[in-house]
């Protein structure tokens, strides 16, 4: 699986997870980057796999959202990550915690049926915490559009080498419980993350 680096229309100045973001204004520092104005507010409309009704972003307003875009045969950068968010909200208080939402958008269409989604939020957490979202193509591109998200998927779930085919932007976005696209964490995608640091910013983000 290859990891796309390439940024998008809103690229200049500091990258984070495979997506240049310019600082947003400076206030109290944030240990993810600040990106607030940068990105559109949260938004989509996409099958949940928990329960398997259609959604959009008035679902989970009130909540912290962390959103990845990735898919369950990635072997190393997908799972790395969702791992990693879920030790963040671990380190949370109980209390703190419960007003995350996390949000696997997968990206490929061919091969994570609901079903398969579902098993696979489940290793990292219980529903509704962990949730996945599969979208029609037209959905799914919406949303990668919103927010300069780059993917290339197989179009059967058959494709020769079907995991070395799939790449696409590695970003975890944090959306603050009105629905404002607040941070990148970069450092959730990574083999030496920082937990606390990652913690500390959903917590924050749950008192806007």
């Amino acid at each position: 699986m290859t990891v796309d680096r390439r940024c998008g229309r809103r690229a200049l100045l500091a990258g984070v997870g495979g997506v240049l973001v310019a600082p947003a204004a400076a206030e109290a520092a944030w240990h993810g980057t600040n990106v607030t104005g940068a990105f559109a507010d949260l938004a989509f409309t996409m099958t949940r796999t928990s329960d398997g009704k259609t959604v959009t972003a008035a679902d989970y307003r009130g909540k912290v959202v962390v959103v990845y875009f990735g898919f369950t045969r990635c072997p190393d950068a997908c799972p790395l990550t969702m791992f990693n968010i879920a030790r963040a909200l671990r380190h949370m208080s109980p209390a703190a915690a419960q007003k995350v939402a996390v949000l696997f958008v997968t990206i490929d269409l061919a091969y994570d049926t609901l079903p398969r989604l579902k098993a696979y939020m489940a290793k990292f957490g219980p529903a509704p915490q962990f949730d996945g979202l599969r979208g029609t193509p037209a959905e799914l591109a919406a949303m990668a559009k919103r927010y300069d998200v780059s993917y290339v998927a197989p179009s059967s779930a058959a494709s020769p080498d079907p995991v070395a085919a799939i790449s696409h932007s590695a970003a975890v976005y944090a959306f603050d419980p009105r629905g404002r696209a607040r941070l990148l964490l970069g450092m959730l995608g990574t083999k030496h993350p920082a937990i606390a640091d990652a913690a500390a910013d959903f917590t924050r983000l749950g008192r806007s």
